[in-house]
C-alpha cells in the first residue's frame, strides 16, 4: 500500500517513474509505522514529467524503449512515446505478482523475449488464496492501459482492504518467495 501511496504522490505531481522494480523499493527503519519499516521509492533516473504544458521538449522519443524488461509495461516495451503514469501500475502489478508467486510474470532468456511477452502473452493466473489480491494483480497487469486500474490512489486503497480482510496486519512472511526478506510487514 505504502509504495502505491508513494506512487500516487509522484503521479500528482506529474512524475512518471518509468524503472519501477523491486530494486528501486528500499526498505528502512521507521518506528511510526506497523512492523518499524516503510518503503521508500528511489532511483527516477529515467522518470519523465507528464506534458500537463511543460517540459515538452523533454518528451521521450517514440521508439526508444526505456526500463528494466522483466517489469516494463506493454506501452513502454514498444517505445510508446507516450507513457503516462499507468505504466508504472503495470510495474508494480509485476511486483506484486513476484511478490506472492515467487518469480516475474514473465520469465525468458533474453530482453526480446520479454518484451514479447509483455506485448503479447498473457501472465499464468496467480492462485494465492486471496481472491480479490489475485484480481487486483491481473487488472494491473492488463495490456490495454485503459483496463487497468486507473491510478495508484485507488491501487492504494484497494491493497488497504485487502489488508484489512486478512486482518489489519499483512505479513507478507507466509506468501513470502525464496529470496525476499520474510519479516516484510505492508502497514495500513
Amino acid at each position: 500500500k505504502s509504495v502505491a501511496g508513494g506512487l500516487a504522490a509522484a503521479h500528482a505531481r506529474g512524475v512518471v517513474h518509468r524503472d519501477l522494480k523491486p530494486d528501486n523499493v528500499f526498505l528502512v527503519p521507521d518506528p511510526d509505522v506497523a512492523g518499524g519499516e516503510r518503503p521508500k521509492l528511489l532511483d527516477f533516473g529515467i522518470a519523465k514529467l507528464a506534458d500537463g504544458g511543460r517540459g515538452k521538449g523533454q518528451q521521450t522519443a517514440t521508439g526508444v524503449v526505456m526500463g528494466t524488461p522483466a517489469y516494463m509495461s506493454p506501452e513502454q516495451c514498444r517505445g510508446a512515446g507516450e507513457v503516462d503514469a499507468r505504466a508504472d501500475l503495470y510495474s508494480l502489478g509485476c511486483i506484486l505478482y513476484e511478490l506472492v508467486s515467487g518469480r516475474p510474470p514473465f520469465v525468458a532468456e533474453g530482453a526480446g523475449e520479454l518484451i514479447g511477452a509483455h506485448l503479447h502473452m498473457a501472465p499464468e493466473r496467480l492462485a494465492v488464496g486471496v481472491p480479490r489480491l489475485e484480481q487486483l494483480v491481473m487488472r494491473l497487469l492488463e495490456k490495454d492501459a485503459g483496463r487497468r486500474v486507473q491510478t495508484a490512489a485507488e491501487v492504494a486503497e484497494e491493497l488497504g482492504a485487502i489488508a484489512m480482510e486478512l486482518g489489519g496486519g499483512w505479513k507478507v512472511a507466509a506468501m513470502t518467495p525464496v529470496g525476499l526478506p520474510a519479516t516484510v510487514v505492508l502497514p495500513m
